[in-house]
């Protein structure tokens, strides 16, 4: 069997954040005083790679997972050196694909027998162009890399470096030449995927989800189902056929939760789906929760929620569960600007405002996502959202300018105009690296930092938080929130 290594190019927040630099007043004072970053948008592994992990595992291989986040790079090649794969898997996004092509040159030079292959979301969209720009790749996965992965992983164990054949891979043959292969179908039965890896994190504690979805320190994520049907302007997925979704079924998430609190200790969750079973099948929705009330564990758990006709009765039951809190995606104020990022679906502000009062009165916290500088917004239409937000019975709020991930529609929209004024290392939720339409860079930046002090500055949202100074959790959880936002508005 396969020694396989899984892993990401080296980065940190700030890297990705200040990609271009930063001014040297922010520069020194973040050497010196500021050391620890923000990271407000969370801190976790790539869950992917986690499933990779468990898959490959179940096949018989060894396989190691290597931590990316805040790992120098010689220390990352030492662990290479050390586990001595025949394989190396590596994922890659947008922002990162320069330090991942780095990466592999160094890899090619120092272990030029081992295997490269990348998957990720840029490869997904990019598919052999990835071989194409970097000349030290092996191969690369788009779509779901499970079964790629394996018969890829196989064909090199025969001895053979020619992957012909293999169904959602693109390879470089003997002469240098780059071949791409087809499509690969969906998996269909999801509830034949081994739950991810956690036992290859080396600290599990370690890994905090976004600030807004965790109650206890030693959490995790879940997953009910892949795929999304929804079409934002914004996203890769209708760009790769990847609209199918598949969802779980509750006996499945169930055993995965009681897996996580039996061999991890891990009590509280994050339902972190976008559109998975609380926001698709209230039926199994509703059978999840009683599993869990069945069982008497005293779990805690938050989901993230896309959908705003769920039944009163659905959230009663979330509530008994161990559900304290739901995090929705509302993105705009404004109707008309809520359907150009969501691609002209049905829903309108009216409808998401009553779902979050729903929620609210259900007893259950909410939380919530904007978007700011959707194509064709004005600025007037943003402080609208601004407004909206602090209207809404929210405890969090989380604003960030649009982020068209490439290979999105919006995206193509936007290179096909040359609107982009910063290169692939600034494509990410930190940073405005388009021109907008309907308002400049400096403005959308400072609406940004408007947003977060008006919603955080609040009389009566601060006076919530003195109360809930009683419970142990809550206090640390808002003391993290504000050290972290904190360091988010100042620059570190």
């Amino acid at each position: 069997m396969a020694r396989i290594l899984l892993s990401a190019a080296p980065w940190t927040y700030r890297q990705i954040r200040f990609a271009d630099g930063q001014d040297p007043k922010r520069q020194f004072l973040g050497t010196h005083l500021f050391k620890r970053e923000s990271t407000i948008n969370g801190k976790m592994p790539f869950w992917s790679l986690l499933y990779l992990a468990s898959w490959l595992r179940r096949e018989g291989h060894e396989v190691a997972y290597v931590e990316s986040y805040g790992t120098p790079v010689e220390a990352w090649l030492r662990e290479v050196e050390v586990f001595d794969p025949d394989v190396i898997g590596l994922n890659a996004v947008t922002c990162t694909w320069g330090p991942t092509r780095e990466l592999l040159a160094t890899l090619k030079q120092r272990w030029p027998e081992k295997l490269t292959v990348l998957g990720g979301a840029h490869t997904n969209v990019a598919r052999a162009d990835v071989l194409t720009e970097c000349p030290d790749l092996d191969a690369a996965v788009f779509g779901e890399g499970e079964l790629t992965l394996s018969e890829i992983v196989a064909r090199f164990e025969s001895g053979s470096r020619d992957f012909s054949g293999v169904a959602g891979c693109a390879w470089r043959d003997e002469h240098g030449t780059v071949r791409k292969e087809c499509k690969r179908a969906l998996i269909a039965d999801v509830d034949d995927l081994p739950f991810p890896a956690r036992d290859l994190m080396r600290t599990p504690e370690a890994y905090n989800p976004r600030l807004n979805i965790y109650n206890r320190s030693n959490n995790t994520i879940l997953f009910t189902g892949r795929g999304c049907p929804l079409t934002c302007a914004s996203c890769h997925l209708p760009a790769v056929g990847a609209l199918q979704f598949r969802i779980r079924s509750p006996e499945h998430v169930f055993a995965e939760m009681v897996e996580c609190e039996d061999k991890l200790g891990i009590t509280d969750f994050g339902f972190y789906d976008h559109f998975g079973i609380f926001s698709s099948r209230e039926e199994d929705a509703i059978r999840l929760c009683e599993l869990i009330l069945e069982s008497g564990r005293k779990w805690t758990w938050t989901v993230t929620f896309w959908s705003y006709d769920f039944s009163t009765d659905l959230l009663d039951m979330m509530k008994r569960a161990g559900c304290w809190r739901i995090d929705t995606v509302l993105i705009s104020g404004v109707d008309k600007n809520l359907h150009a990022a969501t691609m002209g679906s049905p829903l309108t502000v009216a409808d998401c405002e009553a779902g979050v009062h729903r929620i609210a009165d259900a007893g259950i916290e909410v939380a919530a996502r904007f978007s700011l500088g959707i194509e064709g917004e004005t600025e007037d239409e943003a402080r609208k959202t601004i407004d909206y937000a602090c209207s809404l019975p929210l405890e969090w709020a989380f604003f960030t300018p649009v982020n068209p991930v490439f290979g999105s529609r919006l995206w193509k929209r936007l290179h096909k105009d040359d609107r982009f004024v910063q290169d692939e290392r600034s494509m990410n939720i930190f940073n405005v690296f388009y021109s907008p339409t309907g308002m400049s860079r400096d403005t959308l930046k400072g609406l940004q930092k408007e947003a977060y002090k008006r919603f955080y500055g609040r009389p009566d949202l601060i006076a919530r938080k003195v109360l809930s100074l009683r419970d142990p959790s809550a206090t640390r959880r808002n003391l993290t929130l504000a050290s972290h936002l904190g360091r988010h508005l100042a620059g570190f």
